[in-house]
């Protein structure tokens, strides 16, 4: 009996094992087929693929932001909508006999020494931004995306949550290299959405946040989600949309305030 039951075991078919996939398929995956990209992730051993493509997108952050600085039409328009926008403001706490004239000419002047973009300060915001910003928003996405499901009663490892938010930077990198070509094309601050169009005040401010490589990123990551959290694709495209258009409006509204 022991002789047939070995015989059984042996010729029952082996659970068939996926294959982990590198950090160099991920990436292309994640652009090409996402849904079949994280449902492989899903059920093989964790690892960090959010690490190779968060590195691009600092690496690309940087060069971008020096060609940027580097051109004299660019950011000397950036330069002076910016100045614009102050001298209205300073002009309106002047008419509401909330700051004197020569405090508000003060502050203007003072405000023009910070955003000179030759300053080391101007240079330092600059790159120290894109150096630090990817990781800070891979770290915050995740701790806010993972409370979420928690409210969802969804299982999802906080290592996994972070290669759903940052395996699809490769996405937005992509975007900044295509922002920037179209803004050196046109001489203006641009990127592939509503701003081709009307770029003028905090309206065109807003259309720029809007544009297509970001709306992929956030599909990218609401994919992500579903498969890695086994949650309904319903679910996690209202989570992750949601929470992106509440953070447009408040940081319009801020933008509008101060």
């Amino acid at each position: 009996m022991e002789n047939n039951n070995e015989n059984i075991e042996q010729n029952l078919p082996e659970e068939e094992t996926v294959e982990q996939i590198s950090g160099t398929d991920a990436l292309i995956g994640v652009l090409t087929s996402p849904g079949e990209t994280f449902e492989t992730i899903s059920i093989t051993k964790r690892k960090n693929y959010w690490v190779l493509s968060v590195l691009i997108s600092v690496v690309i952050g940087v060069v971008v932001t020096f060609i940027f600085f580097k051109d004299e039409q660019l950011i000397s328009g950036l330069m002076d909508k910016q100045r614009d926008q102050l001298e209205k403001q300073m002009e309106e706490k002047v008419k509401e006999g909330k700051m004197s004239p020569e405090q508000s000419k003060q502050t203007v002047e003072q405000a023009e020494k910070f955003m000179d973009p030759k300053s080391i300060f101007f240079q330092i915001i600059g790159y120290g931004g894109v150096v630090v910003i990817p990781f800070l928003m891979l770290f915050v996405l995740s701790l806010i995306y993972l409370l979420m499901l928690k409210f969802f009663k969804a299982e999802i490892d906080f290592g996994n949550l972070m290669n759903v938010v940052g395996l699809p930077m490769i996405i937005t990198s992509i975007g900044a290299i295509v922002g920037l070509v179209l803004s050196v094309l046109l001489g203006k601050l641009s990127s592939v959405s509503p701003a081709l169009f009307y770029s003028d005040g905090k309206l065109g401010d807003l259309f720029l946040k809007i544009d297509l490589f970001t709306i992929w990123y956030y599909v990218a990551v609401s994919i992500g989600i579903s498969k890695l959290a086994k949650i309904s694709s319903g679910k996690a495209y209202g989570m992750v949309f949601g929470i992106w258009v509440f953070w447009i409006l408040i940081t319009s509204a801020l933008g509008l305030i101060f």
